[in-house]
């Protein structure tokens, strides 16, 4: 027999076992939760019938009373209060004397006390015309069968209270019935009193009429009214125990009168919910077993096969190391425009360093990171901060906000301990400006007619101190300006007799790639590679080698300003402004028009919103083309506000339903390519950008 056989003969076996097992225990507990129900039920019942029997008891113990008042109606009233003030649970009682009893009375007779929640007691005469109670049914079955009697409960009052009344023949000194005495109680406690401390969150216990008509049950907070409707519903079999699956349903009556039922409700899959959780437990052990009797048979039979070949398995490591490598070089830029260009080689399959850039708003990002340690957890962790920084730059254009939030990032979690060294910057494509800020790495280098560096502040790298402040700064390139950027495998490569390349190598090669009059940066970063390459010799790779070079090399720029105050009156100017820029750009009239449109609505905005009323402000328009896009950004010092932050209002509702504000960003925004905020220097800066080629 195959050891996969045995596992499953076992599995097979267990599980019949489990099986009958589960359903002993199953049809265990359904019998002890039906005995503790009705142990519940006749609890509940015992109180109930006291509560009763109290109120009787307080009928015969004060009847004497009653009785002795008769021969004085005024003094009735002495006797009802004694009556209800003797029992907590009586809030009312009555006198209803057969008609002409007392003929200075009148035909009706009855006198009403009545007991608030303070315990007062008033006393009222309240039959006459509009209430005959020798037409109520309860008097005449008790006048006509001398017997005392309960009614069902019924809701009385503004505040809907449940009461019963119990009432009792009440004879004169003759022997004649001269009234029926009744007393009402407040059933109105009977709702949390039956549902105080259910076994389980469902459960819930009713009280219903001999009929089976809803008395008192839980709250609405506790269980749905459409839970109880559907559970009485079942009972007086209004509906089919269809209707309800998955409950259980026990009721008892009442021993005495008046025979109301009490009913408790739960549902079988509650009840059952910590056995079946007790089975999944029991099954993970059960898998557990199984899976230790699969190792002991795997171990019993293993020398039955050999094991596979080193070489093979050395082979599907190297196959998914390839892919993983692949995977890798895939999130590295592909393209690369005539003004940057970058290349990664790591040491191993898979290496830790990283360089990326993209074009936005007329601006270039772009970042150079080198993760320490080699191999895959360095590639894991290259990867995440490849993702991180592509989804911060998003709509983040602050290189130190950008360190902070991947600093923060990096040192979650961190147990490793590993850090990066990163520089990250945002080159003004149109201006020069070039914003950077560094985390730990080399500084680059600046290559104009000479070699310099770039004044670089080292901080912290990331992921060393979740609170690091990194330093943001700031230099304007001249046209031409190249800058390499560069991971410690360049200077640090070593060749077979341990000597480091040096920054005097690196000098060396970019003096020679100066003089040449090459101006391709993928000849300079192809020419550094290949001497590190020819320094190394045979030597293996040690550390993984990047480059990445950008130059900032204007064509055909115009640059315009306009200055506005905050006044609407200057929309003229800018709308002039915008027309006099775009006419000498000769673009379409149609997308000329959409531009002044957008512009326009952004600029207006700003004026109307910006700055407080009453406060004098200034609004600086900058329009920036290279004949192939076109850029305008609008700065203000008023109060910070990101409109690309908004969200687009619903334009299928009608105007009366539809929020104030939104449509002129939604405009621009279809209008425009590309919007663009950030809060710089106190300043709002916004800009709005249009591919015109």
């Amino acid at each position: 027999m195959s050891r996969v056989g045995i596992v499953v003969i076992a599995a097979a076996l267990v599980e019949i076992i489990t099986i009958v097992q589960y359903e002993r225990i199953r049809r265990i507990t359904l019998e002890e939760m039906n005995l503790r129900s009705r142990v519940v039920l006749v609890s509940l019942s015992k109180v109930l019938e006291h509560t009763l029997e109290l109120t009787e008891a307080t009928m015969r113990e004060n009847l004497w009373e009653v009785k002795r008042s008769l021969i004085h109606p005024d003094s009735i009233g002495t006797a009802m209060r004694r009556l209800i003030d003797d029992n907590p649970h009586v809030v009312g009682g009555c006198l209803a004397f057969t008609p002409y009893y007392y003929p200075s009375k009148g035909r009706l007779f009855e006198p009403y006390a009545s007991k608030n929640e303070k315990g007062v007691i008033t006393v009222s005469q309240i039959a006459g015309p509009e209430h005959d109670y020798t037409l109520n049914t309860e008097f005449s079955w008790v006048v006509d069968n001398d017997l005392p009697s309960w009614t069902d409960p019924y809701i009385y009052g503004e505040d809907s209270l449940y009461y019963a009344t119990y009432s009792f023949p009440v004879k004169d000194k003759y022997g004649q019935l001269a009234a029926v005495c009744g007393l009402d109680i407040d059933l109105s406690w009977l709702g949390d009193t039956l549902n105080h401390r259910q076994p389980f969150q469902s459960s819930f216990c009713m009280l219903l009429t001999k009929e089976g008509d809803f008395v008192a049950g839980p709250s609405k907070g506790h269980i749905p009214s459409a839970e109880v409707e559907r559970a009485v519903a079942v009972l007086k079999g209004d509906l089919p125990e269809s209707a309800y699956p998955g409950i259980s349903i026990r009721k008892t009556e009442l021993e005495r009168e008046p025979y109301w039922q009490l009913v408790q409700v739960y549902k079988t899959d509650e009840v059952l919910s910590k056995m079946r959780h007790q089975r999944r437990q029991q099954m993970w052990f059960i898998i557990l077993g199984l899976a230790f009797l699969a190792f002991v048979i795997h171990q019993y039979f293993k020398n039955e096969k050999k094991l596979m070949k080193a070489s093979e398995e050395q082979a599907r490591i190297s196959g998914e190391l390839a892919v993983a490598q692949n995977i890798q070089r895939e999130m590295l830029p592909k393209t690369f425009p005539s003004f940057v260009y970058g290349s990664l080689e790591p040491a191993r399959e898979v290496g830790g360093d990283l360089f990326d850039f993209f074009t936005r708003d007329g601006k270039l990002f772009f970042c150079i990171g080198d993760v320490s340690g080699k191999g895959v957890p360095s590639a894991m962790l290259m990867s995440m901060l490849h993702s991180l920084f592509r989804m911060i730059t998003h709509k983040n254009e602050s290189p130190s906000s950008i360190l902070k939030v991947l600093n923060q990032e990096l040192c979650r979690g961190n147990d490793s301990n590993m850090f990066i060294t990163f520089f990250v910057g945002i080159l003004d494509l149109y201006s020069g400006k070039l914003n950077f800020g560094n985390a730990g790495h080399d500084r680059p280098f600046l290559l104009t007619d000479e070699i310099s560096m770039l004044p670089v502040k080292a901080n912290l790298p990331l992921g060393v101190f979740p609170d690091t402040q990194f330093e943001e700064q700031s230099c304007t390139l001249a046209p031409g300006t190249t800058l390499m950027l560069y991971t410690d495998g360049l200077t640090e490569a070593m060749n077979t007799e341990r000597k480091a390349f040096g920054k005097d190598s690196v000098l060396r090669v970019l003096r020679s790639y100066l003089s040449t009059g090459d101006n391709s940066l993928e000849t300079l970063v192809s020419s550094m590679c290949q001497a590190v390459h020819d320094f190394a010799g045979d030597a293996p790779q040690s550390d993984d080698l990047t480059l990445l070079a950008l130059r900032f090399a204007p064509e055909n720029i115009i640059r315009q300003e306009l200055r506005l105050s905050n006044d609407t009156a200057e929309v003229t100017r800018l709308s002039e402004f915008v027309k006099d820029f775009l006419d000498g750009l000769e673009i379409e009239k149609k997308t000329a028009a959409g531009i002044r449109l957008a512009l326009e609505e952004a600029v207006v905005n700003v004026i109307d919103y910006a700055y407080p009323d009453g406060e004098k402000g200034e609004v600086l328009i900058q329009a920036d083309s290279n004949h192939k896009e076109v850029r305008f950004t609008i700065i203000d010092s008023g109060i910070p506000f990101d409109p690309t932050s908004m969200l687009e209002p619903d334009t299928t509702l009608d105007a009366q339903n539809r929020p104030i504000g939104g449509l002129g960003i939604l405009l621009s925004r279809r209008l425009m390519d590309s919007i663009s905020y950030s809060r710089k220097d106190g300043q709002n800066v916004l800009s709005l950008t249009k591919t015109i080629l």
